[in-house]
C-alpha cells in the first residue's frame, strides 16, 4: 500500500500518508559560560597561539612553570577554560655537540633547562644514544647511527652543522642563550585578533600600559557594537572607558602564600570570575578566592568616589578575617542616558543581556535563518521560540514578569527581513539596605 509523507492533499493512490513532527522546546544553542582569554609573557610554549587550558591541566602547568603561571592560576580559580596566549617570541636556547646542533623548540629561558648527551651503545659500535634531559631527568632517548636519523621531539630540534652528520660521544651539554624577550603593542594586537575568532566571555588586559589598555577598550566596543560578539574586557584603572563592556580593577591583593597580585594581574581573576558567574548571581560581596588582604585600603569617601567612576574595588571582609571581597560588581559605564541607564552599569545585568543576545542570535541562525518562511506562521513560530526561552530564564529567577507582549515580531522592509522588539526585566540582587529601627518603651 502506498504511504510516506505528505505536503498537500494531492495523492493519486489510496494509502496512509503520515507526517511526524516534534513538539517541545529546542535545546539551548549557547554553551556554558566561563571561557577567558589571557595574554601573557611566558618562558616557553608556542607564541602567538591561543592554547586552551582546562582545570585538569593546572597542576602540570604549575609544576612545569611555577611562578610564571600566576595569571593563568588566577583566571583558572573560576574559569572553565583559559585561552592562554603567549605574547613574547624570545630567543631559542642552543647547544652544539660536535656537528650536532640542538635548538630549543621555542624561545624563552625555559629552554636553558634542557641538555643533551650522546652516549655509546653497548654492543653496537655503530650506534649512539642521543638523550634529552630536563634538569636532571631523562625525558627522551633515540638510538641512531648519525644525525640524519634523529627526529625532533617536543622540546628540541636536531640538525647537522654543514654537511657533517657524524655523532660524537659527549657526557652532556646544556642548552644556553634562551631569552624571554618582551611583548610589544603588536603582540597585543595579535592577541585581540585571535580572540575575535574564539568564543570567550571575558578577556584580561594584565598591563598598566595606557595605550594597550585603550586598545582593549576599543576592541570591546567594536566586538559588542559592530560584530555582535558579547564579551567584557577587564583592565586596570581605566577612568575614561565609560562603557558597559569594560570592567576596571582599582587595586590588588595578597594571596595566602604571600604573593602580591597587582591590580593589573588581578584582571585575570576578575575576567575568570565574571566569565563564569551564573546569571542568577552577582559578584558583589563575592570572595576573592585565596586572597587574605588588599594592597590598597580606601576610606568610605574614596570607595564612593571609585564607585561613581565605575571602578571595581577589593575590600577586606568586614565580618571575616583574612578574606577579601569584591565591593561592587560594576563596570565603567558612568554616563547615563535614556537608553543607557544605571542598570547597564551593573555587571549582573550586562551578563544577562549578553547571554540573552547571544542565545537569540544562535537560535535564529540554528533554527530559522534560511529554514523558516518569512510569513505570519514563521514569525509566530519564532515568537514562541523566544518566549519559551524567556520563560526558562524566568523559572530560574534570571528574568521576571515575562509576558507574550514582551516580544513583538514583524516583517521588515525587505522580503527576507524580520524586525523583533524585546522587553525584558532582569532580576538584580539585593545590595543596599535602608533600615529604620524604632525603639519602643
Amino acid at each position: 500500500m502506498p504511504g510516506g509523507n505528505w505536503i498537500t492533499q494531492n495523492k493519486k493512490l489510496p494509502g496512509v500518508y503520515i507526517n511526524y513532527v516534534g513538539e517541545g522546546n529546542n535545546p539551548p544553542v549557547t554553551g556554558d559560560r566561563g571561557a577567558v582569554g589571557i595574554p601573557t609573557s611566558f618562558p616557553w610554549l608556542p607564541n602567538h597561539t591561543a592554547i586552551p587550558i582546562y582545570p585538569a591541566d593546572m597542576a602540570q602547568y604549575i609544576a612545569d612553570y611555577g611562578d610564571d603561571t600566576i595569571l593563568l592560576s588566577e583566571a583558572m580559580k573560576n574559569a572553565t577554560v583559559v585561552y592562554l596566549y603567549r605574547l613574547n617570541t624570545g630567543v631559542k636556547a642552543k647547544a652544539e655537540i660536535g656537528s650536532l646542533v640542538c635548538t630549543a623548540k621555542y624561545g624563552g629561558t625555559y629552554g636553558n633547562r634542557f641538555s643533551v648527551s650522546v652516549e655509546n651503545v653497548l654492543g653496537e659500535t655503530d650506534k649512539f644514544a642521543v638523550v634529552t634531559w630536563f634538569d636532571v631527568d631523562e625525558i627522551e632517548r633515540q638510538t641512531v647511527a648519525d644525525i640524519s636519523e634523529l627526529t625532533g621531539n617536543d622540546w628540541i630540534d636536531f640538525s647537522a652543522a654543514a654537511l657533517d652528520n657524524e655523532l660524537t660521544a659527549n657526557a652532556g651539554v646544556a642548552l644556553a642563550g634562551g631569552e624571554d624577550g618582551t611583548a610589544t603593542m603588536g603582540d597585543y594586537v595579535k592577541f585581540l585578533s585571535a580572540m575575535e575568532l574564539i568564543s570567550v566571555d571575558a578577556i584580561a588586559c594584565p598591563t598598566e600600559d595606557v595605550d594597550i589598555r585603550n586598545l582593549f577598550v576599543s576592541f570591546a566596543k567594536r566586538m559588542i557594537q559592530d560584530e555582535g560578539k558579547y564579551l567584557q574586557a577587564v583592565v586596570a584603572d581605566s577612568q575614561t572607558a565609560d562603557f558597559e563592556g569594560v570592567v576596571s580593577v582599582q587595586n590588588g591583593v595578597y594571596l595566602e602564600n604571600g604573593t602580591h597580585v597587582t591590580r593589573s594581574m588581578a584582571t585575570a581573576y576578575v575576567a575568570g570570575a565574571t566569565a563564569r558567574c551564573p546569571l542568577e548571581e552577582s559578584l558583589t560581596n563575592a570572595r576573592y578566592t585565596g586572597a587574605v588582604d588588599v594592597d590598597e585600603r580606601y576610606t568610605r569617601q574614596e570607595q564612593e568616589a571609585f564607585a561613581s567612576t565605575g571602578q571595581l574595588v577589593f575590600i577586606p571582609s568586614p565580618t571575616v578575617g583574612n578574606q577579601v571581597l569584591i565591593q561592587k560588581d560594576i563596570n565603567t559605564l558612568t554616563t547615563f542616558t535614556k537608553k543607557r541607564t544605571y542598570a547597564l552599569s551593573k555587571n549582573k545585568i550586562i551578563r544577562i543581556l549578553f547571554a540573552v543576545a547571544t542565545e537569540i542570535t544562535n537560535r535564529a541562525m540554528a533554527y530559522y535563518s534560511g529554514k523558516v518562511q518569512n510569513n505570519r506562521d514563521g514569525r509566530e513560530l519564532f515568537h514562541a521560540e523566544i518566549l519559551s526561552y524567556f520563560r526558562e530564564l524566568e523559572a530560574k529567577g534570571i528574568l521576571q514578569d515575562v509576558v507574550p507582549g514582551d516580544i513583538v515580531v514583524k516583517r521588515g522592509d525587505l522580503i527576507d527581513a524580520v524586525v523583533v522588539d524585546y522587553e525584558i526585566r532582569p532580576s538584580d540582587v539585593m545590595e543596599t539596605f535602608y533600615n529604620t529601627i524604632k525603639v519602643v518603651g
